[in-house]
């Protein structure tokens, strides 16, 4: 049963995974391109606007996105369901417009706010009116992408993300290179949000109809409104520290860590991937016999894959920024392990606090998040000043490390679910080990390379050796090879 489950769940992530390693690698390898066109206080600018852009989403959909994917596996009609994806979508765009209204009036204002002195362009305002109009837009995309991962459709999914990803990939390419700078990244997003919703279109008038439940809109909003809160201290955490940057350094020191910061992020391939499918499964699980005890099974895999994409993120990510960004990116491979460690408790997070969502105890969210965030923005105030931006990506990862404690203590005191812990831990050790290994490659040099392969291909065999696999995966895994 929970071989079959793991299968059908591993299937959905590898191919919602496509839809994230394909635009990144197809970024990564333009990024000699980009970073020859657009300098560091181009991406700093960005940076900045990226967080003005999810802050933006998250108060435009309210928490209204969430509501829908929770209360959706509790309506028993179509109807049912069609009223619900009904009353939330009319909602959240009524909201987003009066959003996006607010956002034109107060550009010049939020402009200066967010950017400051740093940039001395007409286009500032513009830029901000770019990013709420791509919000507002994406607002139409909400109900069907949902209803893709709701319905078991990742291919669905990964075609949308895909034909969205391809056109603003090739516009931004064709806008940088004539140099458009920020406002050619901005216009690329905007037009291909445009293009995206239009084909999305056909799904969402399909799963609409006439009504509005103000009951469903009270129930979807008390689960959802929560992570309004939750989601902008989430952001608070994962972008403060580049306004922080700029603040106690320069705006093109924002940008170096950014790139670094980026470039520590591989490990989101999985982590992306891994929770668009996650959700929907653990919510089908909810009142199935032995629900607890195969969510558990299936996170100590989902942990062992985690720790290996890390590792690999965290190993090879110096040398992967040397060969494709300019000279004057690469003093930002310090932050790039340590960002790996943060995005690898995002992901210890992501999978022991199941039990909050499960139990529709989301005002939980805010109250880790807040802490997190809070403690974050005080360590990059403190440490900033006085290490730079390798100060910043530590108190990113302290700010991870309160959420997963405070994620699990929350989730298995509401949902309790058996982690096997012991095998967890030689995890972790096994890991550790692999990257200590590592570590003693030279700085430069032909060794480096194949003393940090040598070092990944550790991790398994201590897996093995330190008794992570049971006697029956082992024989599974026998009968695979001789097959």
């Amino acid at each position: 049963m929970i071989r079959t489950e793991l299968k059908k769940l591993a299937e959905h992530s590898a191919i919602y995974g496509v839809a994230d390693v394909i635009p990144y690698l197809i970024n990564f390898l333009l990024l000699p391109v980009f970073t020859t066109y657009l300098a560091p206080v181009d991406y700093g600018a960005l940076s900045i606007l990226l967080l003005f852009g999810v802050l933006t989403k998250i108060l435009f959909r309210s928490g209204l996105d969430a509501g829908f994917f929770r209360i959706y596996y509790e309506q028993k009609t179509d109807r049912d369901r069609k009223l619900l994806a009904t009353t939330l979508f009319t909602t959240a765009i009524a909201v987003s417009a009066v959003g996006f209204a607010l956002s034109v009036l107060g550009a010049s204002v939020l402009g200066r706010f967010l950017l400051g002195d740093a940039l001395v362009s007409s286009d500032v305002a513009s830029w901000i009116i770019l990013v709420a109009a791509d919000t507002l837009l994406n607002t139409f995309a909400f109900v069907p992408m949902n209803l893709f991962r709701i319905t078991e459709r990742p291919k669905a999914f990964t075609v949308m993300t895909l034909l969205r990803s391809g056109i603003n990939i090739g516009l931004k390419l064709a806008l940088i290179v004539n140099g458009w700078g920020v406002s050619g990244v901005l216009w690329a997003d905007l037009i291909a949000s445009l293009l995206f919703v239009t084909a999305l279109a056909p799904t969402l008038v399909r799963n609409l109809t006439r009504g509005f439940s103000v009951p469903l809109l009270k129930e979807a909003a008390a689960f959802g409104l929560p992570k309004v809160p939750h989601g902008i201290a989430h952001q608070v955490l994962n972008f403060s520290d580049r306004k922080l940057i700029e603040i106690f350094a320069a705006l093109s020191a924002s940008g170096l860590y950014h790139i670094g910061y980026m470039m520590g992020t591989g490990v989101k391939f999985f982590l992306v991937a891994f929770e668009l499918a996650w959700s929907p499964f653990v919510y089908a699980q909810v009142g199935k016999p032995h629900a607890a005890r195969t969510l558990a099974r299936i996170a100590t895999y989902a942990f062992a894959t985690l720790f290996g994409f890390g590792l690999l993120n965290a190993v090879f990510g110096r040398e992967l920024l040397f060969l494709m960004a300019e000279p004057q990116y690469h003093r930002a491979h310090t932050v790039i392990p340590v960002i790996v460690l943060a995005y690898m408790l995002q992901g210890v997070f992501a999978l022991s606090s199941i039990g909050i969502g499960i139990s529709k105890k989301t005002n939980y969210y805010p109250a880790i998040t807040i802490s997190a965030a809070t403690l974050n923005v005080i360590l990059n105030i403190l440490w900033i000043p006085r290490f730079g931006i390798d100060g910043a990506a530590w108190a990113t990862v302290a700010g991870y490390g309160v959420m997963a404690a405070a994620g699990f203590y929350f989730g298995n005191k509401h949902y309790p679910i058996p982690f096997e812990y012991s095998r967890l831990l030689r995890i972790a050790a096994a890991a550790a080990l692999a990257y200590g290994l590592s570590m003693l490659a030279p700085y430069e040099g032909q060794a480096a390379l194949p003393i940090k392969i040598g070092a990944t291909l550790v991790y398994p065999i201590a897996l093995y050796l330190f008794g992570f696999f049971s006697a029956g995966e082992i024989d599974w895994v026998k009968k695979r090879l001789l097959s």
